[in-house]
């Protein structure tokens, strides 16, 4: 009798563990392939893929939301401060008075200003507003002074009533700048002017203040114009310094040696003797002028 194996308890309880778990694995693996992919692909395609945010995209919206608030804030244009051609136009051809209007609206359009300075100096009436026109004007637009219509009316104005050339007058005085001085200096050579308006320019360029605006060449020119012949000599070196056209134009006439006595031959400036120190201020004066052209 051939002996059976003896076997452990504990041997035979792993060798079925290990056997039952190789039958599960089986079935699994068969449940797997009879079940096949169809349920999985189906739940593939219901998944919605969450594409990531174009970062331009965000951007471009953002300043559009930016821009539309921006329009949504923004001032409204300004108010033009200038007069149209036309509007101009329109109101030179009605006269002063929708000049004035057109003034009210466009108070710093020197144009309008200016245009209605001309249309208040056509009637002496207006000759007291066409100076409060001309200080407006000169307020906005100093450049101005140099306008031959303005000095055309302060030339007219300061010719007529006195209290109102004494304005005009005090206007070229130091309202113009150094181009107020020079108006009453031409003031003071013009024809067909009263005695009023010369005497208060004569005495407004000793003024100060004046004689600072006008610098140098201008008052020894004025004081050349002042002084009679002889007397002129002592004003030659500061001629010959500072002087311009303008003193030429009196330093001139005392070259001629004739031209006095009943039959005018005589000398009129003997005091002046052979004109050396004449010729030579003269000469000094255009040297300075050329070389200014010169530069």
């Amino acid at each position: 009798m051939v002996p059976r194996p003896t076997t452990s308890r504990g041997a035979r309880i792993v060798a079925l563990a290990g056997l039952g778990l190789v039958s599960v694995v089986g079935i699994v693996a068969l449940a797997i392939m009879l079940r096949g992919t169809g349920p999985i692909d189906a739940l593939e395609q219901n998944v919605s893929v969450v594409e990531p945010a174009d970062a331009g995209s965000s951007e471009d919206a953002a300043a559009g939301v930016a821009a539309s608030a921006e329009v949504a804030t923004k001032d409204p244009p300004p108010e033009p401060t200038r007069a149209a051609a036309e509007e101009l136009d329109e109101a030179r051809a009605k006269g002063p008075t929708a000049l004035a209007e057109l003034a009210e609206k466009y108070g710093d359009d020197p144009a309008v200003l200016e245009a209605l300075v001309v249309a208040y100096t056509r009637d002496k009436a207006n000759y007291g507003k066409a100076m409060t026109a001309v200080r407006k004007l000169l307020t906005v637009a100093p450049e101005m002074a140099r306008d031959p219509d303005i000095k055309q009316a302060l030339l007219l104005v300061a010719n007529g009533p006195v209290n109102v050339a004494a304005t005009a007058l005090d206007i070229m005085a130091t309202g113009m700048g150094p181009r107020g001085p020079e108006l009453l200096y031409e003031l003071l050579s013009a024809s067909g002017l009263g005695k009023f308006p010369k005497e208060r320019a004569s005495k407004l360029l000793k003024d100060p203040k004046v004689v600072e605006l006008a610098g140098p060449a201008l008052i020894v020119a004025n004081d050349l114009r002042a002084a009679s012949g002889c007397n002129r000599k002592k004003l030659f070196a500061r001629a010959a310094k500072d002087g311009d056209e303008r003193a030429l134009a009196h330093l001139k006439p005392l070259l001629a040696t004739k031209g006095c006595s009943w039959h005018r031959q005589a000398d009129c400036f003997v005091c002046l003797g052979d004109r050396k120190d004449l010729r030579a201020t003269i000469d000094a004066i255009t040297k300075r002028l050329e070389q200014k052209q010169a530069d």
